[in-house]
């Protein structure tokens, strides 16, 4: 391998290392979701609707989300609907 082969890994390589790194640092920035139990505030094992309405919500409104992941209708968000819920995907144009 010559020395501009060589030279050319070698720039490749730290672009793709510093891509990664922005990446990285970019979804740091992102709040994730909040997890099961900092929303289960009384540590019952559900959450109740009165539990969810104190959350911050980047869309929609507190009930339709909740009945949404509540899938049973039963009122409260056990942990496996909670964990089982996938928000809805965003429809392309």
């Amino acid at each position: 391998m010559n020395m501009q082969s060589k030279a050319v890994l070698a720039i490749t390589f730290v672009v793709v290392m510093f891509s990664q790194v922005q990446a990285q640092e970019k979804n740091r920035d992102r709040p994730g979701p909040p997890d099961f139990s900092s929303i289960d505030i009384n540590g019952d094992g559900g959450i109740d609707m009165d539990e969810f309405s104190q959350q911050t919500l980047p869309n929609g409104d507190h009930q339709t989300i909740f009945s949404h992941i509540d899938s049973d209708n039963n009122g409260v968000i056990s942990s496996t609907e909670f964990k089982n819920h996938r928000p809805p995907t965003k429809q392309q144009r």
